[in-house]
Protein backbone atom coordinates (compact mmCIF):
# COMPACT_ATOMS: atom_id res chain seq x y z
CA UNK A 1 0.00 0.00 0.00
CA UNK A 2 1.82 3.38 -1.14
CA UNK A 3 1.64 6.22 1.77
CA UNK A 4 -0.91 8.09 -0.65
CA UNK A 5 -3.76 5.75 -0.30
CA UNK A 6 -2.68 5.07 3.58
CA UNK A 7 -5.12 6.24 6.08
CA UNK A 8 -3.58 8.90 7.47
CA UNK A 9 -4.81 10.02 11.22
CA UNK A 10 -5.70 12.56 12.39
CA UNK A 11 -3.34 14.77 14.66
CA UNK A 12 -4.04 14.17 18.62
CA UNK A 13 -5.68 16.53 20.36
CA UNK A 14 -4.33 18.51 23.04
CA UNK A 15 -4.39 17.04 26.07
CA UNK A 16 -3.59 13.55 25.01
CA UNK A 17 -1.28 11.15 24.40
CA UNK A 18 0.24 11.94 20.82
CA UNK A 19 2.69 8.73 20.55
CA UNK A 20 1.77 5.77 19.04
CA UNK A 21 2.56 2.55 19.16
CA UNK A 22 5.06 2.16 16.54
CA UNK A 23 6.87 5.02 18.00
CA UNK A 24 6.96 3.39 21.83
CA UNK A 25 8.14 -0.19 20.56
CA UNK A 26 10.48 1.38 18.44
CA UNK A 27 12.13 3.77 21.02
CA UNK A 28 10.96 2.59 24.83
CA UNK A 29 12.84 5.13 26.23
CA UNK A 30 11.47 8.21 24.08
CA UNK A 31 9.84 9.55 27.49
CA UNK A 32 13.31 10.03 28.65
CA UNK A 33 15.05 13.48 29.76
CA UNK A 34 18.24 14.50 27.99
CA UNK A 35 21.27 14.01 29.73
CA UNK A 36 21.46 17.19 31.51
CA UNK A 37 18.25 17.58 32.60
CA UNK A 38 18.40 13.86 34.11
CA UNK A 39 21.88 14.98 35.98
CA UNK A 40 19.42 18.24 37.61
CA UNK A 41 16.65 16.34 38.49
CA UNK A 42 18.23 13.84 40.31
CA UNK A 43 20.78 16.33 41.70
CA UNK A 44 18.46 17.99 42.81
CA UNK A 45 16.95 14.99 44.95
CA UNK A 46 20.31 14.32 46.48
CA UNK A 47 20.79 17.99 47.42
CA UNK A 48 17.69 18.39 49.57
CA UNK A 49 18.11 19.78 53.06
CA UNK A 50 16.43 20.36 56.23
CA UNK A 51 17.41 23.86 56.62
CA UNK A 52 17.27 25.38 60.65
CA UNK A 53 18.81 28.49 59.65
CA UNK A 54 17.50 31.58 57.24
CA UNK A 55 18.62 35.00 55.96
CA UNK A 56 15.76 38.28 56.55
CA UNK A 57 15.39 38.65 53.05
CA UNK A 58 12.10 38.33 51.67
CA UNK A 59 10.37 35.93 49.16
CA UNK A 60 9.47 37.14 46.13
CA UNK A 61 5.68 35.95 45.33
CA UNK A 62 6.51 34.92 41.78
CA UNK A 63 8.95 32.53 42.89
CA UNK A 64 6.83 31.22 46.26
CA UNK A 65 4.02 30.99 43.68
CA UNK A 66 6.35 28.19 41.65
CA UNK A 67 6.86 26.30 44.61
CA UNK A 68 3.22 26.19 46.04
CA UNK A 69 1.99 25.39 42.40
CA UNK A 70 4.79 22.43 42.50
CA UNK A 71 3.27 21.15 45.70
CA UNK A 72 -0.09 21.23 44.02
CA UNK A 73 1.01 18.77 41.15
CA UNK A 74 1.86 16.28 43.64
CA UNK A 75 0.17 12.57 42.98
CA UNK A 76 -3.13 11.80 45.19
CA UNK A 77 -4.65 8.56 45.17
CA UNK A 78 -8.22 9.02 43.41
CA UNK A 79 -7.12 12.68 42.35
CA UNK A 80 -8.44 13.56 46.12
CA UNK A 81 -6.07 16.29 46.31
CA UNK A 82 -6.49 16.82 50.25
CA UNK A 83 -3.85 19.00 51.05
CA UNK A 84 -4.31 22.30 52.15
CA UNK A 85 -1.35 25.03 52.41
CA UNK A 86 -1.86 27.88 54.54
CA UNK A 87 0.84 30.71 53.82
CA UNK A 88 1.91 32.24 57.14
CA UNK A 89 3.72 35.55 57.23
CA UNK A 90 2.82 37.30 59.90
CA UNK A 91 4.64 37.59 62.70
CA UNK A 92 2.84 36.93 65.89
CA UNK A 93 1.40 33.47 64.79
CA UNK A 94 4.77 32.74 64.40
CA UNK A 95 5.93 34.03 67.72
CA UNK A 96 3.13 31.55 69.02
CA UNK A 97 4.28 28.65 67.31
CA UNK A 98 7.39 29.31 68.24
CA UNK A 99 6.77 29.06 71.78
CA UNK A 100 4.66 26.02 71.41
CA UNK A 101 7.49 24.25 69.66
CA UNK A 102 10.04 25.38 72.34
CA UNK A 103 8.03 24.09 75.03
CA UNK A 104 7.16 20.79 73.18
CA UNK A 105 11.14 20.59 73.10
CA UNK A 106 11.47 20.64 76.44
CA UNK A 107 8.54 17.86 77.45
CA UNK A 108 10.40 15.52 74.83
CA UNK A 109 14.01 15.88 76.05
CA UNK A 110 13.50 13.21 79.24
CA UNK A 111 12.24 10.38 76.67
CA UNK A 112 16.30 10.68 74.97
CA UNK A 113 17.88 9.44 78.53
CA UNK A 114 21.21 9.76 78.45
CA UNK A 115 21.01 12.15 75.27
CA UNK A 116 18.76 14.82 76.42
CA UNK A 117 21.36 17.11 76.74
CA UNK A 118 22.73 16.61 72.96
CA UNK A 119 18.56 16.70 72.23
CA UNK A 120 18.74 20.24 73.30
CA UNK A 121 21.91 21.65 71.56
CA UNK A 122 20.32 20.67 68.20
CA UNK A 123 18.72 23.73 66.12
CA UNK A 124 15.86 22.27 65.53
CA UNK A 125 13.20 25.11 64.27
CA UNK A 126 13.75 28.41 62.22
CA UNK A 127 10.28 29.64 62.79
CA UNK A 128 10.41 33.52 63.33
CA UNK A 129 14.04 33.62 61.52
CA UNK A 130 12.49 32.03 58.21
CA UNK A 131 10.52 34.68 56.26
CA UNK A 132 7.64 32.82 55.27
CA UNK A 133 5.73 30.11 56.91
CA UNK A 134 3.91 27.37 55.20
CA UNK A 135 1.06 24.87 57.32
CA UNK A 136 0.32 22.06 55.32
CA UNK A 137 -3.14 20.37 56.13
CA UNK A 138 -5.20 17.48 55.06
CA UNK A 139 -8.27 17.71 54.41
CA UNK A 140 -10.09 14.42 55.17
CA UNK A 141 -13.17 15.33 52.75
CA UNK A 142 -16.86 15.88 53.37
CA UNK A 143 -18.55 12.63 55.24
CA UNK A 144 -19.48 9.93 53.84
CA UNK A 145 -18.06 10.59 50.66
CA UNK A 146 -16.82 7.93 48.67
CA UNK A 147 -12.48 8.10 46.89
CA UNK A 148 -11.81 6.29 44.04
CA UNK A 149 -8.67 3.74 45.82
CA UNK A 150 -9.66 4.82 49.44
CA UNK A 151 -12.23 1.96 50.20
CA UNK A 152 -9.26 0.43 52.52
CA UNK A 153 -6.71 2.31 52.66
CA UNK A 154 -8.43 5.56 54.60
CA UNK A 155 -5.04 6.90 55.38
CA UNK A 156 -4.50 7.57 51.67
CA UNK A 157 -5.13 11.04 52.00
CA UNK A 158 -2.44 11.78 54.47
CA UNK A 159 -0.07 10.13 52.35
CA UNK A 160 -0.89 12.05 49.22
CA UNK A 161 -0.16 15.10 51.66
CA UNK A 162 3.12 14.04 52.06
CA UNK A 163 3.73 13.69 48.13
CA UNK A 164 2.55 17.47 48.16
CA UNK A 165 5.07 18.12 50.69
CA UNK A 166 7.99 16.34 49.48
CA UNK A 167 7.16 18.78 45.44
CA UNK A 168 7.03 21.82 47.63
CA UNK A 169 10.52 21.05 49.25
CA UNK A 170 11.89 19.70 45.89
CA UNK A 171 11.05 22.80 43.95
CA UNK A 172 12.37 24.97 46.58
CA UNK A 173 15.49 23.51 46.74
CA UNK A 174 15.51 23.59 42.95
CA UNK A 175 14.77 28.22 43.17
CA UNK A 176 17.40 27.80 45.84
CA UNK A 177 15.44 28.03 49.13
CA UNK A 178 15.49 26.17 52.16
CA UNK A 179 12.67 24.44 53.80
CA UNK A 180 12.69 22.87 57.19
CA UNK A 181 9.98 20.68 58.62
CA UNK A 182 8.66 21.29 62.04
CA UNK A 183 6.98 18.46 64.34
CA UNK A 184 7.47 19.87 67.42
CA UNK A 185 3.66 21.02 68.38
CA UNK A 186 0.45 19.63 69.76
CA UNK A 187 -2.06 19.62 66.96
CA UNK A 188 -4.68 21.44 69.43
CA UNK A 189 -2.22 24.35 69.64
CA UNK A 190 -1.34 24.74 65.86
CA UNK A 191 -5.55 24.54 65.48
CA UNK A 192 -5.97 26.91 67.68
CA UNK A 193 -3.20 29.40 66.56
CA UNK A 194 -4.36 29.70 62.28
CA UNK A 195 -8.15 28.72 63.08
CA UNK A 196 -7.79 25.03 61.81
CA UNK A 197 -11.17 23.02 62.06
CA UNK A 198 -11.44 19.68 63.48
CA UNK A 199 -12.13 18.09 60.30
CA UNK A 200 -8.37 19.11 59.21
CA UNK A 201 -5.41 17.62 60.03
CA UNK A 202 -2.07 20.09 60.11
CA UNK A 203 0.48 17.51 58.70
CA UNK A 204 3.89 20.21 58.72
CA UNK A 205 4.77 23.14 58.98
CA UNK A 206 7.60 24.13 57.19
CA UNK A 207 9.96 27.30 57.23
CA UNK A 208 10.54 28.87 53.65
CA UNK A 209 13.05 31.32 53.37
CA UNK A 210 16.67 32.08 51.51
CA UNK A 211 19.31 29.64 53.66
CA UNK A 212 22.03 31.29 56.14
CA UNK A 213 23.74 27.78 55.61
CA UNK A 214 24.33 25.26 52.53
CA UNK A 215 25.41 21.56 54.08
CA UNK A 216 26.25 18.97 51.92
CA UNK A 217 25.13 16.53 54.55
CA UNK A 218 21.88 16.26 56.54
CA UNK A 219 22.26 18.06 59.76
CA UNK A 220 21.59 15.52 62.77
CA UNK A 221 24.18 13.63 60.25
CA UNK A 222 26.84 16.16 60.84
CA UNK A 223 26.02 16.37 64.48
CA UNK A 224 26.19 12.52 64.92
CA UNK A 225 23.08 11.84 65.79
CA UNK A 226 21.95 9.32 62.93
CA UNK A 227 23.34 8.28 59.74
CA UNK A 228 22.02 7.43 56.46
CA UNK A 229 21.56 3.58 55.87
CA UNK A 230 22.67 1.96 52.53
CA UNK A 231 20.54 0.98 49.98
CA UNK A 232 20.71 -2.58 50.51
CA UNK A 233 19.70 -2.05 53.92
CA UNK A 234 16.48 -1.09 52.93
CA UNK A 235 15.72 -2.76 49.42
CA UNK A 236 13.92 -6.40 49.65
CA UNK A 237 13.33 -8.80 47.34
CA UNK A 238 10.16 -10.09 46.24
CA UNK A 239 8.93 -10.48 50.13
CA UNK A 240 9.58 -8.84 53.53
CA UNK A 241 13.12 -9.86 55.38
CA UNK A 242 13.77 -9.48 59.20
CA UNK A 243 17.39 -9.70 58.12
CA UNK A 244 18.11 -8.59 54.68
CA UNK A 245 20.94 -11.18 52.93
CA UNK A 246 19.35 -14.09 53.00
CA UNK A 247 18.93 -16.36 49.82
CA UNK A 248 16.55 -18.61 49.07
CA UNK A 249 17.36 -20.76 51.38
CA UNK A 250 15.47 -18.59 53.79
CA UNK A 251 12.77 -21.05 56.07
CA UNK A 252 10.53 -18.60 55.77
CA UNK A 253 9.52 -19.00 51.91
CA UNK A 254 8.26 -22.58 52.74
CA UNK A 255 4.73 -21.65 53.82
CA UNK A 256 4.02 -19.59 50.53
CA UNK A 257 1.88 -21.38 48.33
CA UNK A 258 2.71 -22.15 44.60
CA UNK A 259 3.79 -18.93 43.17
CA UNK A 260 1.57 -18.52 39.94
CA UNK A 261 3.08 -17.87 36.52
CA UNK A 262 4.66 -14.76 35.76
CA UNK A 263 2.29 -13.03 33.50
CA UNK A 264 4.23 -12.98 29.77
CA UNK A 265 4.18 -9.30 29.45
CA UNK A 266 5.82 -9.42 26.06
CA UNK A 267 2.56 -10.95 24.73
CA UNK A 268 0.16 -8.20 26.34
CA UNK A 269 2.54 -5.58 24.97
CA UNK A 270 1.81 -7.04 21.30
CA UNK A 271 -1.82 -7.25 21.76
CA UNK A 272 -1.81 -3.20 22.86
CA UNK A 273 0.56 -2.63 20.27
CA UNK A 274 -1.79 -4.54 17.25
CA UNK A 275 -4.91 -2.38 18.85
CA UNK A 276 -3.25 0.59 18.55
CA UNK A 277 -2.92 0.34 14.71
CA UNK A 278 -6.62 -0.33 14.18
CA UNK A 279 -8.21 2.06 12.32
CA UNK A 280 -10.12 3.71 15.87
CA UNK A 281 -9.75 6.05 18.34
CA UNK A 282 -7.34 4.93 20.97
CA UNK A 283 -9.06 3.19 23.91
CA UNK A 284 -12.37 3.51 22.11
CA UNK A 285 -13.64 -0.99 22.61
CA UNK A 286 -12.61 0.29 26.98
CA UNK A 287 -12.72 -3.26 29.10
CA UNK A 288 -12.37 -5.45 25.61
CA UNK A 289 -9.11 -3.96 25.23
CA UNK A 290 -7.64 -4.50 28.39
CA UNK A 291 -9.67 -8.11 28.95
CA UNK A 292 -7.53 -8.54 25.08
CA UNK A 293 -4.17 -7.58 27.13
CA UNK A 294 -5.08 -9.59 30.00
CA UNK A 295 -5.85 -12.67 28.21
CA UNK A 296 -2.79 -12.36 26.51
CA UNK A 297 -0.66 -11.62 29.58
CA UNK A 298 -1.89 -15.22 30.82
CA UNK A 299 -1.76 -17.24 28.00
CA UNK A 300 0.52 -16.09 25.98
CA UNK A 301 -0.85 -15.48 22.69
CA UNK A 302 -4.18 -13.26 21.95
CA UNK A 303 -7.25 -14.85 21.90
CA UNK A 304 -8.45 -17.20 19.22
CA UNK A 305 -10.62 -16.39 16.73
CA UNK A 306 -13.17 -18.61 17.66
CA UNK A 307 -13.31 -19.90 21.63
CA UNK A 308 -14.28 -22.53 22.89
CA UNK A 309 -15.06 -22.28 26.74
CA UNK A 310 -15.15 -24.79 29.32
CA UNK A 311 -18.46 -23.95 31.66
CA UNK A 312 -18.04 -25.10 35.04
CA UNK A 313 -21.60 -25.08 37.20
CA UNK A 314 -21.51 -26.80 40.82
CA UNK A 315 -24.36 -27.12 42.79
CA UNK A 316 -25.30 -27.07 46.27
CA UNK A 317 -27.77 -26.35 48.80
CA UNK A 318 -27.69 -23.69 52.17
CA UNK A 319 -28.43 -25.09 55.38
CA UNK A 320 -30.22 -21.90 55.74
CA UNK A 321 -33.29 -22.10 53.60
CA UNK A 322 -34.42 -24.18 56.74
CA UNK A 323 -35.50 -20.37 57.54
CA UNK A 324 -37.63 -19.71 54.40
CA UNK A 325 -35.01 -17.58 53.44
CA UNK A 326 -36.46 -18.56 49.68
CA UNK A 327 -39.99 -19.95 48.29
CA UNK A 328 -38.95 -22.79 46.80
CA UNK A 329 -37.35 -25.83 48.98
CA UNK A 330 -33.94 -27.52 48.01
CA UNK A 331 -35.19 -30.23 46.17
CA UNK A 332 -35.16 -27.78 43.58
CA UNK A 333 -31.69 -27.26 43.15
CA UNK A 334 -31.32 -30.89 42.35
CA UNK A 335 -34.18 -30.23 39.56
CA UNK A 336 -32.42 -27.32 38.16
CA UNK A 337 -28.92 -29.46 38.07
CA UNK A 338 -30.18 -32.18 36.06
CA UNK A 339 -31.91 -29.95 33.58
CA UNK A 340 -28.84 -27.89 32.96
CA UNK A 341 -27.13 -31.43 32.23
CA UNK A 342 -29.50 -32.03 29.94
CA UNK A 343 -28.62 -29.37 28.29
CA UNK A 344 -32.40 -27.49 29.02
CA UNK A 345 -31.61 -24.37 30.95
CA UNK A 346 -30.30 -21.02 29.31
CA UNK A 347 -26.80 -22.34 30.36
CA UNK A 348 -27.18 -25.58 28.55
CA UNK A 349 -28.17 -23.79 25.66
CA UNK A 350 -26.09 -21.68 25.48
CA UNK A 351 -22.89 -23.99 25.93
CA UNK A 352 -24.83 -26.28 23.34
CA UNK A 353 -25.21 -24.08 20.48
CA UNK A 354 -21.89 -22.13 21.23
CA UNK A 355 -20.14 -25.54 20.68
CA UNK A 356 -18.58 -25.06 24.34
CA UNK A 357 -17.79 -27.28 26.90
CA UNK A 358 -20.58 -27.62 29.69
CA UNK A 359 -20.03 -29.37 33.26
CA UNK A 360 -22.03 -29.49 35.57
CA UNK A 361 -21.09 -30.60 39.92
CA UNK A 362 -22.83 -31.55 42.44
CA UNK A 363 -20.64 -30.40 45.35
CA UNK A 364 -23.08 -30.07 47.66
CA UNK A 365 -26.86 -31.40 47.17
CA UNK A 366 -28.94 -33.05 49.90
CA UNK A 367 -29.95 -35.83 48.00
CA UNK A 368 -28.40 -38.01 45.42
CA UNK A 369 -26.51 -37.27 42.86
CA UNK A 370 -28.71 -36.10 40.02
CA UNK A 371 -28.13 -38.28 36.32
CA UNK A 372 -26.00 -36.41 33.89
CA UNK A 373 -24.42 -34.60 36.60
CA UNK A 374 -21.11 -35.45 37.96
CA UNK A 375 -20.95 -36.47 41.67
CA UNK A 376 -18.28 -34.72 43.52
CA UNK A 377 -20.25 -34.02 46.54
CA UNK A 378 -18.56 -32.76 49.58
CA UNK A 379 -20.93 -32.41 52.29
CA UNK A 380 -24.95 -33.04 52.10
CA UNK A 381 -25.80 -29.23 52.12
CA UNK A 382 -23.85 -26.55 53.84
CA UNK A 383 -24.75 -25.96 57.16
CA UNK A 384 -27.06 -23.45 58.68
CA UNK A 385 -24.77 -20.17 58.77
CA UNK A 386 -27.24 -18.38 61.26
CA UNK A 387 -26.04 -20.84 64.16
CA UNK A 388 -22.11 -21.26 62.95
CA UNK A 389 -20.22 -22.10 60.28
CA UNK A 390 -21.49 -23.22 56.67
CA UNK A 391 -18.54 -25.72 56.32
CA UNK A 392 -15.81 -26.82 58.93
CA UNK A 393 -12.08 -26.38 58.08
CA UNK A 394 -11.70 -29.97 56.30
CA UNK A 395 -14.73 -29.69 53.75
CA UNK A 396 -13.41 -26.16 52.96
CA UNK A 397 -10.12 -27.66 52.01
CA UNK A 398 -11.79 -30.65 50.31
CA UNK A 399 -13.93 -28.01 48.38
CA UNK A 400 -11.13 -25.80 47.23
CA UNK A 401 -9.21 -29.43 46.45
CA UNK A 402 -12.27 -30.37 44.32
CA UNK A 403 -12.66 -27.09 42.41
CA UNK A 404 -8.75 -27.65 41.01
CA UNK A 405 -9.24 -31.11 39.92
CA UNK A 406 -12.75 -29.74 38.26
CA UNK A 407 -10.74 -27.12 36.68
CA UNK A 408 -8.01 -29.54 35.64
CA UNK A 409 -10.60 -31.89 34.17
CA UNK A 410 -12.01 -28.64 31.63
CA UNK A 411 -8.12 -28.11 31.09
CA UNK A 412 -7.27 -31.47 29.66
CA UNK A 413 -10.84 -31.28 27.24
CA UNK A 414 -8.47 -28.91 25.69
CA UNK A 415 -10.87 -25.16 26.44
CA UNK A 416 -9.68 -22.18 25.96
CA UNK A 417 -10.95 -20.55 29.14
CA UNK A 418 -13.08 -21.10 32.09
CA UNK A 419 -16.70 -20.24 32.93
CA UNK A 420 -18.12 -20.43 36.13
CA UNK A 421 -21.74 -20.58 37.32
CA UNK A 422 -23.75 -22.13 40.38
CA UNK A 423 -26.73 -23.47 41.06
CA UNK A 424 -28.42 -23.37 44.65
CA UNK A 425 -32.10 -21.95 46.24
CA UNK A 426 -30.64 -19.67 48.54
CA UNK A 427 -27.41 -18.50 46.89
CA UNK A 428 -28.67 -14.79 46.84
CA UNK A 429 -29.41 -14.88 50.72
CA UNK A 430 -25.46 -16.58 51.01
CA UNK A 431 -24.21 -14.23 48.49
CA UNK A 432 -25.56 -11.26 50.49
CA UNK A 433 -23.95 -12.45 53.61
CA UNK A 434 -20.97 -12.76 52.18
CA UNK A 435 -21.17 -9.51 50.55
CA UNK A 436 -21.80 -7.96 54.32
CA UNK A 437 -19.01 -9.88 55.88
CA UNK A 438 -16.06 -8.63 53.04
CA UNK A 439 -17.28 -5.26 52.48
CA UNK A 440 -18.92 -4.37 55.98
CA UNK A 441 -22.10 -3.45 55.04
CA UNK A 442 -25.45 -3.94 56.97
CA UNK A 443 -27.74 -6.59 55.87
CA UNK A 444 -30.24 -3.78 55.57
CA UNK A 445 -27.81 -2.66 52.38
CA UNK A 446 -27.04 -6.00 50.50
CA UNK A 447 -30.86 -7.76 51.78
CA UNK A 448 -33.82 -6.62 49.73
CA UNK A 449 -37.66 -6.71 51.10
CA UNK A 450 -38.40 -9.31 48.72
CA UNK A 451 -41.64 -10.27 47.59
CA UNK A 452 -43.88 -10.58 50.70
CA UNK A 453 -43.06 -7.32 51.80
CA UNK A 454 -43.69 -5.13 48.65
CA UNK A 455 -47.49 -4.37 49.21
CA UNK A 456 -46.80 -3.01 52.31
CA UNK A 457 -43.93 -1.13 51.29
CA UNK A 458 -46.49 0.38 48.44
CA UNK A 459 -49.11 0.89 50.78
CA UNK A 460 -46.92 2.31 53.30
CA UNK A 461 -45.61 4.47 50.55
CA UNK A 462 -49.30 5.50 49.93
CA UNK A 463 -49.90 6.56 53.76
CA UNK A 464 -52.53 3.66 53.77
CA UNK A 465 -50.70 1.12 55.42
CA UNK A 466 -51.99 -1.36 57.78
CA UNK A 467 -49.61 -3.73 59.51
CA UNK A 468 -52.07 -5.96 60.16
CA UNK A 469 -54.10 -6.13 57.35
CA UNK A 470 -50.92 -6.22 55.21
CA UNK A 471 -49.37 -8.94 57.42
CA UNK A 472 -52.78 -11.27 56.62
CA UNK A 473 -52.58 -10.57 53.18
CA UNK A 474 -49.41 -11.48 52.32
CA UNK A 475 -50.12 -14.47 54.46
CA UNK A 476 -52.93 -15.27 52.01
CA UNK A 477 -50.51 -14.50 49.18
CA UNK A 478 -47.84 -16.53 50.19
CA UNK A 479 -50.32 -19.81 50.57
CA UNK A 480 -52.57 -19.31 47.40
CA UNK A 481 -48.70 -18.95 45.78
CA UNK A 482 -47.71 -22.73 47.37
CA UNK A 483 -50.93 -24.07 46.41
CA UNK A 484 -50.35 -23.30 42.77
CA UNK A 485 -46.89 -24.32 42.87
CA UNK A 486 -48.33 -27.77 44.05
CA UNK A 487 -48.19 -31.45 42.50
CA UNK A 488 -51.77 -30.33 40.28
CA UNK A 489 -49.51 -27.71 37.99
CA UNK A 490 -49.46 -24.28 37.49
CA UNK A 491 -52.26 -22.07 37.28
CA UNK A 492 -54.14 -25.12 39.20
CA UNK A 493 -56.30 -24.33 41.91
CA UNK A 494 -56.82 -26.56 45.42
CA UNK A 495 -58.95 -29.69 44.45
CA UNK A 496 -61.79 -28.37 46.82
CA UNK A 497 -62.33 -25.23 45.67
CA UNK A 498 -62.30 -27.03 41.86
CA UNK A 499 -65.36 -29.24 42.98
CA UNK A 500 -67.08 -26.16 44.79
CA UNK A 501 -66.85 -23.83 41.57
CA UNK A 502 -67.48 -26.98 39.44
CA UNK A 503 -70.49 -27.99 41.44
CA UNK A 504 -71.68 -24.31 41.32
CA UNK A 505 -71.15 -23.80 37.94
CA UNK A 506 -73.63 -27.01 37.30
CA UNK A 507 -76.66 -25.54 39.96
CA UNK A 508 -76.34 -22.63 37.94
CA UNK A 509 -76.60 -24.03 34.77
CA UNK A 510 -79.45 -25.95 35.59
CA UNK A 511 -81.47 -23.51 37.59
CA UNK A 512 -81.11 -21.30 34.59
CA UNK A 513 -82.54 -24.36 32.07
CA UNK A 514 -85.29 -24.35 34.28
CA UNK A 515 -86.39 -20.92 34.32
CA UNK A 516 -86.06 -20.83 30.56
CA UNK A 517 -88.36 -23.30 29.98
CA UNK A 518 -91.44 -22.72 32.60
CA UNK A 519 -90.87 -18.61 31.52
CA UNK A 520 -90.11 -18.46 27.37
CA UNK A 521 -92.42 -20.25 25.78
CA UNK A 522 -91.09 -22.12 22.69
CA UNK A 523 -91.39 -20.63 19.05
CA UNK A 524 -90.48 -21.74 15.60
CA UNK A 525 -87.02 -20.55 14.34
CA UNK A 526 -86.39 -16.95 13.49
CA UNK A 527 -86.04 -17.09 10.07
CA UNK A 528 -87.79 -14.26 8.03
CA UNK A 529 -89.03 -12.83 11.08
CA UNK A 530 -88.68 -8.76 11.03
CA UNK A 531 -86.83 -6.82 13.93
CA UNK A 532 -88.11 -4.81 16.09
CA UNK A 533 -88.38 -0.92 15.42
CA UNK A 534 -85.22 0.30 17.29
CA UNK A 535 -85.17 2.60 20.49
CA UNK A 536 -85.86 6.42 19.82
CA UNK A 537 -82.03 8.10 21.04
CA UNK A 538 -81.93 8.32 24.64
CA UNK A 539 -84.23 5.78 25.37
CA UNK A 540 -83.80 3.18 28.03
CA UNK A 541 -85.54 -0.74 27.87
CA UNK A 542 -87.32 -1.60 30.92
CA UNK A 543 -85.88 -4.15 33.03
CA UNK A 544 -87.49 -7.71 32.53
CA UNK A 545 -89.36 -8.77 35.43
CA UNK A 546 -87.33 -11.67 36.74
CA UNK A 547 -89.42 -15.07 36.92
CA UNK A 548 -90.21 -16.81 40.09
CA UNK A 549 -87.64 -19.34 39.92
CA UNK A 550 -85.14 -17.72 38.38
CA UNK A 551 -81.66 -16.99 40.18
CA UNK A 552 -81.64 -14.12 42.14
CA UNK A 553 -79.12 -11.99 42.34
CA UNK A 554 -75.89 -12.56 43.86
CA UNK A 555 -76.45 -16.56 43.48
CA UNK A 556 -73.29 -18.08 41.54
CA UNK A 557 -74.48 -18.28 37.51
CA UNK A 558 -72.84 -20.63 35.05
CA UNK A 559 -70.78 -18.66 32.33
CA UNK A 560 -72.29 -16.73 29.60
CA UNK A 561 -71.37 -19.01 27.31
CA UNK A 562 -73.18 -22.09 28.92
CA UNK A 563 -76.18 -20.47 29.53
CA UNK A 564 -76.26 -19.09 25.88
CA UNK A 565 -75.90 -23.07 24.59
CA UNK A 566 -78.68 -23.72 27.55
CA UNK A 567 -81.05 -21.34 25.72
CA UNK A 568 -80.22 -22.11 22.15
CA UNK A 569 -83.14 -24.48 20.40
CA UNK A 570 -82.13 -27.97 19.09
CA UNK A 571 -84.29 -28.54 15.80
CA UNK A 572 -85.37 -32.27 15.25
CA UNK A 573 -86.76 -34.21 12.44
CA UNK A 574 -90.04 -34.03 13.48
CA UNK A 575 -89.70 -30.24 13.63
CA UNK A 576 -90.24 -30.08 17.09
CA UNK A 577 -88.09 -27.13 18.63
CA UNK A 578 -86.87 -27.50 22.18
CA UNK A 579 -84.51 -26.40 24.62
CA UNK A 580 -81.24 -28.94 24.90
CA UNK A 581 -80.59 -30.08 28.28
CA UNK A 582 -77.23 -31.56 27.56
CA UNK A 583 -74.35 -29.48 28.85
CA UNK A 584 -70.85 -29.41 27.33
CA UNK A 585 -68.27 -29.40 30.24
CA UNK A 586 -66.75 -26.31 30.82
CA UNK A 587 -63.11 -25.69 31.27
CA UNK A 588 -62.24 -24.04 34.60
CA UNK A 589 -60.30 -20.66 34.22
Amino acid sequence: MSDATRLQRPVTPPGHDPSRAAQRAADPRGWRYDHDALETVHRVIAERRDIRRFRPDPVPDAVLERVLAAAHRAPSVGLMQPWRLIVVRDVAPRVAIRDVAARERLRQAGRFDERARQFLDQKIEGIVEAPVGVCVCCHHGRPGEEILGRGTIPETDVYSTACAIQNLWLAARAEGLGVGWVSFYRLADLRAILGIPARVDPIAYLCVGWPDERPVRPGLESSGWASRLPLERVVMAERWRDEPGLGDDDPARDDVADAPREPDRAAAIAARDRSDRLVKPGGSLGALEALVERWAATSGAPPPPRIRAGVLVCAADHGHTAHGTSLFGSRVSAQVAAAAARGETAVGVLARDGGHRLLVADVGLRGPTPEGVDGRKVAGGSADMTAGAGLTADQLDTALDTGRELAAQLAGDGVDCAVLGEIGIGNTATAAALASLLTGAPASDTVGRGRRGRRSDRRAARGRGDPGRDARRDGRDRARGARRRGPRGVGAPPAGRARRLRDGGRRAGRRTHAAGRRHRPLREPSVGRARPPPRPHGARPRAAARPAHAPRRGVRRAPRAAAHRARRPAARADGDVRRSARRRPRRLR
